[in-house]
């Protein structure tokens, strides 16, 4: 009966995080050094810098599967002896779902110009999607606290500095980035820095998330594995059996 051990899988992640920066890093070396002007042209696809890139296939795929995780934590939940946290983790579902599609086909970034020129956005509110998305971070941090104060506490911590680790990326670093990017350019060092950070702080936040998420499935409902078959009773194994 072929099985995933929920412990093993952080290992796995964090090595493929640390393999995509490697590459990233090596990809902005080449470019720098050597030009764009080989037949490997500029290794886009390695690019921690682009669009439609290893780095943003592999963050899809696991906001997909924090989406998946988070509903299936909802139902079990709702069922539970505790259920008031259900709608919480299903609105997360729900999110990293839309984050995913987000990821891979940029729907934030058709906000940046008409934001920019509406407000007359520069320095660190140039890539102006973040202006709105710093609203919804804080309205969203408000309204989930109730749900952290109702999980154990080793778990709540972990999603906060989970989240934060991924903010600290996707906005505080994008923000940080974007006053090089809106004064000096694209070329401009300093971006280059920031951007290799920003996508870090991304990856880390995300692969920590997921990995909370399944200890949280292990220690809170005591599942110790997927399982795949073909029999009906295909699903979880809880810890002991």
């Amino acid at each position: 009966m072929p099985a995933v051990n929920l412990k093993r899988v952080p290992v796995v992640l964090y090595g493929m995080v640390f393999l995509i920066v490697l590459l990233g890093i090596a990809q902005q070396v080449f470019v720098d050094t050597i030009g764009i002007e080989t037949p490997l042209k500029d290794l886009r696809h390695i690019s921690l810098d682009e669009e439609l890139n290893l780095g943003a296939w592999f963050s899809s795929m696991v906001m997909v599967c924090i989406a998946g995780l988070t509903a299936v934590i909802g139902i079990i939940e709702r069922h539970s002896k505790k259920p008031q946290n259900w709608p919480y983790w299903l609105v997360l579902a729900f999110g990293f779902l839309y984050m995913s599609v987000d990821e891979n086909i940029a729907i934030h970034e058709v906000t940046i110009d008409p934001l920019r020129n509406a407000f007359d956005l520069s320095g660190a509110f140039y890539f102006a999607w973040v202006l709105p998305a710093v609203v919804l971070v804080g309205t969203l941090g408000l309204v989930y606290l109730r749900f952290l104060i109702r999980l154990p506490r080793r778990f709540a911590v972990l999603f906060v500095v989970s989240g934060s680790v991924y903010l600290a990326g996707a906005i505080g670093f994008e923000m940080l980035g974007a006053m090089f990017a809106g004064s000096e350019g694209y070329d401009a060092l300093g971006y280059k820095i920031f951007y290799i950070l920003e996508e870090t702080f991304e990856l880390v936040g995300l692969t920590t998330f997921l990995s909370a998420l399944l200890a949280y499935l292990g220690k809170v409902h005591q599942y110790a594995a997927i399982t795949f078959q073909r029999a009906i009773q295909a699903g979880y194994v809880k810890a002991g059996e």
